[in-house]
């Protein structure tokens, strides 16, 4: 190894730590210039410390230039995984992510993150067959994955299949007890079980740990269905000072507002809705609570 590339990637390594990414990049390209074309294993190396960088720059188009690069000196398992993860972050054909990600598996049958990014793009596609294969693969080649097997009992949730749903969700709490996604995720499931009661249990414990506005606005259902509007209203409350841009908790808050008789209080609470989404108004229109009172207003 040439001592001069050597000593770049030492100091871009020292800017990396830094999360100076820019002269990371810099000190980088300018190593490729102590390489020669018989210095393959270097050259892969910096492109796939450039690739790592465009990706945390969320410039996924440049990720893929470099992991193309990579293949074009050899084939590796991580850049044909390298170009799937940057065409789903971009948004792009997912035929051309489970190509990749296929044929990263195909070099590497072990490849878990492949599996798994795989299984969430059938998943997206609604192949819960093809996705659960997948998710069991992730499962194979690490029995402590917990986010897998959280995600495994997300598919059976949706299937309606409850019972397996329940059985992988709390694995995934059996090896992290404190996983945010998975106690929400089991809120749910008592919750169609009828069991309101655990179901705010597990509510409760993902406060903090998972950060979604459907985790207030579950929480609120259950009260309102148990008709204790204001323990509703101060869950809401709760919900709005991590998400006051959700117009699902001011809606909800209106409803409860109206339901406690206080329909000047959830006007307010719908004129919030429909500043944030004007589809509130027309949802209001159809709800028998909030409909004479979103009348009332001009919009």
């Amino acid at each position: 190894m040439d001592l001069k590339f050597k000593n770049y990637l030492i100091l871009a390594e020292e800017f990396l730590i830094d999360e100076d990414y820019d002269k990371a990049e810099d000190l980088l390209l300018r190593s490729l210039n102590f390489t020669s074309d018989k210095d393959l294993d270097e050259r892969i190396s910096v492109y796939f410390e450039l690739a790592d960088i465009y990706l945390k720059k969320e410039n996924y188009k440049g990720a893929k230039i470099y992991f193309q690069k990579i293949l074009d000196l050899k084939e590796m398992p991580g850049a044909y995984y390298g170009l799937a993860i940057s065409n789903d972050f971009e948004g792009k054909d997912i035929g051309y992510s489970i190509k990749n990600y296929k044929r990263a598996i195909d070099l590497d049958p072990d490849y878990d993150r492949a599996h798994y990014y795989l299984a969430h793009v059938y998943d997206k596609l609604d192949e819960s067959k093809l996705a659960i294969e997948e998710f069991e693969k992730v499962i194979e080649l690490d029995e402590h994955d917990f986010v897998a097997y959280n995600d495994l009992g997300s598919i059976y949730e949706v299937l309606n299949e409850n019972e397996e749903a329940e059985r992988y969700v709390k694995k995934s709490l059996d090896i992290k007890p404190d996983y945010g996604r998975a106690l929400y995720n089991m809120g749910v499931l008592c919750k169609k079980k009828g069991d309101n009661k655990l179901a705010l249990k597990y509510y409760y414990d993902a406060i903090g740990k998972f950060e979604d506005p459907f985790l207030f606005l579950n929480m609120s259902a259950i009260y309102i269905e148990e008709k204790d509007y204001d323990a509703a209203i101060k869950i809401l409350n709760r919900g709005l000072i991590d998400f006051p841009k959700s117009v699902n908790l001011h809606y909800n808050k209106a409803c409860s507002f109206h339901l406690l008789g206080r329909d000047d209080w959830a006007k307010e609470e719908i004129i919030k809705a429909i500043e944030i989404n004007e589809d509130a108004y027309d949802w209001a229109l159809k709800d028998d609570d909030l409909s004479e009172i979103v009348k009332e207003l001009k919009w």
